[in-house]
This record gives C-alpha cells, structure tokens and sequence, in this order.
C-alpha cells in the first residue's frame, strides 16, 4: 500500500498541475521522466505538470467552465494556495521555480503487500528543487529523516522508509528500493528507450495532458512466479482468454472547452472470445438512437444474439456445451439457440424520470427474425413469470403484438413483457414498454446525443449516454444526496452528458470515455 508521506506528496503534485496551467511562458526542465523509468516497469503514468501552449490554453478553457470563471489561473492558484497553506507553503515561492513540464510514477512488484514505487518530477532549477524538499520535509509528520548516498547520490529516508532526492534533472520520492532503481536506470534501459512503450503510446493524442501505460505480460508473471497454484489457474484461463498475448494497454487524457475525455488503447488481441467481449462492449448501434428522448441514461451493444452463441460455444465447448444446453432445456424449455440466439440482435437499455413517481425504463432487443421472436416471446414469458413466482396477465400496449404484465411485491409499477414489429422489451412500467416500441421522440435527435457523437472525435459512435443534470435530478428526488455531494455541486453542473464508444481494428481496440462541458 502507499504510505501516507507519499500520498501527500503525490496530492500536492495533482494540484500544482492544475496551477501551472496558470504560468505562461517556458517551463523548462522538459526531460522526459520515463527516461529514468526501468524498461520492464509494469505499469507507468505520466502527466504534464506545466502545460504549454495549446495543451495550457484548452485545460484553462476546460478549468473555467467547471469552475465557472473567467481567470481559471487565478482560481486554480489560490485554491492550490489554500490546501498548501496548512504547511506554510505557496505555489510561487515554494514550486514554481523549480518544478519542470513533467512528471510521472512507475510501479512494480504490485502483487506484493507493499509495492514499489517512485514519482519521478522534472526540475528547471535543481537547487530550488533540493531546497524545497528540505522544507516539505518540515511539514511532514513521518520523520526522522536518515541522509543516505547511493552510487554518489545523496538521499533521504523517512521513517516510513520512503526516499527523496535528486536524480540528475528530477526530483525522486518513492520507496528506497525503486529509488535506487531509478539511479541505476542512468546506466541500463530505459523505458523511454524502450520499442515497446513507444509503439504503445505512438498513437495516443498528441495534445494529451497525461498516458498511462500497463504491460500486462509482467504483471502475469508477477502474479504467479510463486504461486504454483495461480499459475495452474493461469494455464486454464488462457484456453479462453490469453492475456498473456496481450500487447500493452496505454491511455491519453485530454481536456478542452468542449469536454474531457480518456482515450483507451489495446493492442495485440488475439482472436476468440476475449476478442468477441472487447467488441461486444465497444462497437456502437443505431438501436442506442432510437431509445426514447427522455431517457437520460441509456446503454446499447450491437449483435448481442451473435455474440452470446460464439461466446457459449467458447465457455461451454470445453466442458460439454450440448449437455448445458440440454439441461437448460429441460429445466427451462428454452432451445438456447432457437429461442435465444437466433433472433436477439442489437440490444440496449434506458431509463428516465427525476424522481421515483416518474422513474421507470426498458430493456430493449431488436429482433433479426420476427417469427422466431413471436415463436420465443410465450416461453420466454412463462419461464419470468415461473422463476419469479408471478402470474402474467394480458394487458393492451401501444405498439405491441402481444404483452403481458408481472405485479412484483412491493413495486410501484409493472413489469411489461411486450412484442411488437421488429422488437421485443421488457419493461419497468406501461409507458416505458409503449415509449420502447415506439417512441415519439427519438434520443438521436437531441441536443444531447450530438454533443456525445460530437466529443467522440465522429470516428466512434456512442454506445451509452448519461445526462449529468438529470441523473442530479433523480438523485435529489429519491433524497439520496448529502453534505459532501453538496460541495461537489458546482462543478458537476458543468457536466453535459457523459458518454463512451470504441471500435475494434484488427487486433486493436480503441475506446473513448468523455463528459462535455456546458
């Protein structure tokens, strides 16, 4: 675990980047820190601390609208000002002539109970650097401090074993192990260095303000050199899913006057069902459009029939997959893929409503074949109403073939099992199963949902939506917000819509997590 000195280090780091975002001109100190991260480092994240140019101009534009002001930068000062004054401590006197463009932390053996780690800072002035450390040491409650040299570097150690020093151009605090493999990385591999990590984050935004970067082979193997029985647990897992081919798994943040958003990037997914879930979970659909307009959160996956008959004949193919089959047949009546697989294609979810009177919502099934659908819907509906101990009746729904309604005890509204042309739902109230079926409004016609598409970047298609204000909403209805949701406010109004969407690109997975601003 990370211990607290550490922590605190690392808080005040977050913050000085959102207040560097106010220095204009050069930073300076512009060394990459990975330089001094290990070749074989797991898992590595790093972050502008002092932006520059159009990365600074487009975080002070993000800055603004969450914090609702025209000079973010002073904000952001004197907020940052605020948290360090405890300590005696001020952004300007204390940080800003030392601290460079960058910083990052690297970590490793993350399977033990104390893992290692180091934060690694650029500097522009290592004298203003070594004399604020001496200073931060000051505030801290985790001494004595014990001086140290290692390899004709001079460090400290607190009394929680976390080191401190200079490394060239940066300034180190991590545990007193990697500190020293942070010194050693002078003379060995580096990541910076390394074809790997380079072909990893080559493809990432260029105008990102931080990337993380997760090796997931090593972390493999740290997880069973010495554990036979991890290992053996690997070995069966790999039949169906092989991590252990998976390439790195890097990500970009980026912010600007329109949004915020998190790229995701995988590489070397091998085909099979590890590749069917990434996509199952990232592809995009129409369906998600064409959910009522007055949901506010709304979730779709595309071809979700097809994908669960590859995906059970993966899982079940190993272990008799007709017998499963027959025996869910037998328990059930269902032929799993007559009345499952064969007619589920597109498939979401929606809800709406500001307060629990209002609130209801569907899951929504666009059929691939209606009669096989029609054939299913009657078995379907009878094996619901069995497991939950329910007697469905018939009920008239606008849109729909057929529907049946289940009275569960204590809820305010029926559960409606509908059929009409081209789709199935089942829904949490009469209104949502008739808005599901045909909806007067459409979600892909609001401001909303083109604000997403837009924010994606329009190579990727939303595959869920979330309307900030209205989920405050509900919250506020059904009384579930506090003190401390109260503080967070203000910001969260300047939240738009949050919304994610991704693509699959031969043996690449691409995916974008965003929230647009207001």
């Amino acid at each position: 675990m990370l211990r607290a000195s550490t922590l605190s280090v690392l808080c005040v780091l977050a913050a000085l980047t959102f207040a560097a975002c106010g220095q204009s001109g050069s930073a300076g100190g512009g060394a990459d820190p990975a330089s001094l991260v290990p070749a074989g480092a797991p898992v590595y994240v790093q972050a502008a601390v002092r932006p520059q140019g159009e990365r600074r101009d487009d975080a002070l534009a993000a800055a603004g609208k969450i914090m609702r002001t025209g000079d973010p930068a002073a904000r952001l000062r004197e907020l940052v000002d605020k948290e360090l004054a405890d300590d005696g401590l001020t952004w300007e006197r204390d940080f800003a002539s030392w601290l460079g463009a960058d910083a990052g932390i690297w970590a490793t053996n993350l399977e033990a109970a104390e893992p290692r780690y180091a934060a690694i800072v650029a500097t522009k002035d290592a004298d203003a650097a070594r004399a604020a450390l001496a200073k931060f040491e000051k505030t801290t409650d985790s001494g004595p401090y014990t001086p140290r040299s290692y390899k004709g570097l001079d460090y400290r150690v607190d009394g929680e074993g976390v080191a401190n020093g200079l490394v060239d151009d940066f300034v180190v605090i991590g545990t007193e192990n990697a500190f020293k493999r942070t010194a050693d990385t002078r003379d060995a591999d580096n990541l910076a260095g390394s074809d790997r990590y380079e072909d990893a984050i080559g493809d990432l935004e260029e105008k990102r303000l931080g990337h993380f970067y997760v090796d997931v082979e090593p972390l493999l193997d740290a997880a069973i050199r010495n554990d036979p029985r991890a290992a053996q647990d690997l070995e069966q897992l790999k039949s169906l899913f092989p991590l252990d081919r998976l390439g790195p798994v890097t990500g970009s943040f980026q912010a600007d006057a329109d949004g915020m958003t998190l790229d995701t990037l995988v590489s070397g997914v091998p085909d099979g069902p590890f590749r069917k879930l990434a996509e199952l979970s990232s592809g995009g659909t129409d369906l998600l459009g064409d959910l009522p307009g007055d949901a506010w959160g709304a979730f779709a996956i595309p071809k979700l029939g097809e994908s669960a008959r590859s995906l059970f004949s993966a899982f079940a193919g190993a272990i008799g997959g007709a017998a499963i089959a027959g025996q869910v047949e037998q328990a059930t009546g269902l032929d799993l893929q007559q009345d499952v697989f064969s007619w589920v294609g597109d498939t979401g979810v929606f809800i709406r409503g500001g307060d629990m009177t209002s609130l209801d919502g569907a899951l929504v099934i666009d059929a691939t074949d209606d009669a096989k659908a029609a054939s299913a819907f009657g078995k379907l509906v009878a094996v619901i109403a069995k497991e939950g101990g329910l007697r469905p009746e018939p009920v008239r729904i606008e849109g729909a073939e057929s529907a049946f309604a289940l009275s569960p005890p204590d809820a305010e509204k029926r559960v409606v099992l509908a059929r009409g042309e081209g789709r199935v739902v089942a829904a949490y109230g009469e209104q949502a199963a008739s808005a599901a079926l045909s909806a007067d409004a459409k979600i892909g016609d609001g401001e909303g949902f083109r604000a997403a598409e837009a924010i994606l970047g329009g190579e990727l298609e939303p595959s869920f939506v979330l309307a900030v204000a209205d989920a405050i909403k509900l919250a506020d209805g059904v009384g579930a917000t506090d003190a401390e949701f109260d503080k967070a406010r203000p910001y969260l109004d300047a939240l738009g819509v949050v919304t994610s969407g991704g693509e699959a690109d031969g043996d690449r997975l691409r995916s974008r997590l965003a929230v647009t601003l207001k």
